[in-house]
């Protein structure tokens, strides 16, 4: 497999007990659930000349931290619950990995805006601002949809103001690796997720270069994606 061969050749992620990841099919009637087949042998299934799981795996070689993190979590809340039971981190958890997409900003502002659903502030009259953000992309399934983008395609958003970050905001802005630990060590610690509010939606047709119709202000009155808040 061609991704597995990229993993090879640039240096393979670990998961969170340090066993080195192969990509490839799962095998059939092979026991134990994704998460748990992960964390026990490593082994990541990935299907031939499948987009989404392709995209899953060249998330895992940028954001090896986050995605070992997130498996971590996923077995400590498997063990925890009755079997079936997914509970408010699980579900976090895989919109995050599914859907997620970090913003990080130097403009609390925007960030303001962008929460509060200002949708026309936030991404026209404030877009040299978004402009300058850092977005992390983290969902696999987002990359997937975003190759046929629709209109009402929605990232699950942690929106990041650079004083929160360790480090130094210029380190994690530029640095993807600081960025990796960074969130890892929230993820691990049990900081970050907690439920599925915990990510705010974000209208993806409305960043700069998604479609030149966002350069028109009248474009974020379409209420189909670009909704306003709940009171």
């Amino acid at each position: 497999m061609c991704i597995d061969r990229l993993a090879a050749t640039v240096g393979r992620p670990l998961n969170f007990a340090g066993i080195p990841l192969t990509f490839t099919a799962d095998a059939p009637g092979e026991p134990g659930g994704y998460e748990a087949r992960i964390a026990a042998t490593g082994r990541v299934g990935t299907r031939d000349a499948c987009w989404h799981d392709l995209f899953n795996a060249l998330v895992w070689l940028r954001y090896p931290r986050i995605k070992a993190a997130m498996n971590a979590r996923h077995c400590a809340e498997i063990a925890l619950r009755p079997a079936g039971e997914r509970g408010q981190v699980r579900d976090a958890l895989t919109q995050f990995d599914e859907d997620g997409l970090v913003l990080v900003s130097d403009d609390a502002a925007l960030i303001d805006a962008l929460r509060s659903h200002r949708w026309r502030e936030a991404m026209h009259q404030r877009r040299a601002a978004l402009e300058r953000a850092r977005l992390h992309v983290i969902g696999h399934a987002l990359m997937d949809k975003a190759r046929a983008p629709h209109i009402g395609l929605c990232a699950k958003v942690l929106h990041l103001h650079v004083d929160e970050l360790s480090g130094g905001a210029a380190d994690v802005l530029t640095n993807v690796a600081a960025f990796d630990r960074w969130l890892a060590s929230r993820i691990e610690a049990g900081q970050w997720p907690a439920t599925p509010r915990d990510l705010k939606p974000l209208p993806v047709l409305g960043l700069p270069g998604m479609t030149p119709d966002n350069l028109d202000p009248a474009y974020f009155d379409d209420t189909r994606q670009f909704r306003p808040a709940r009171i």
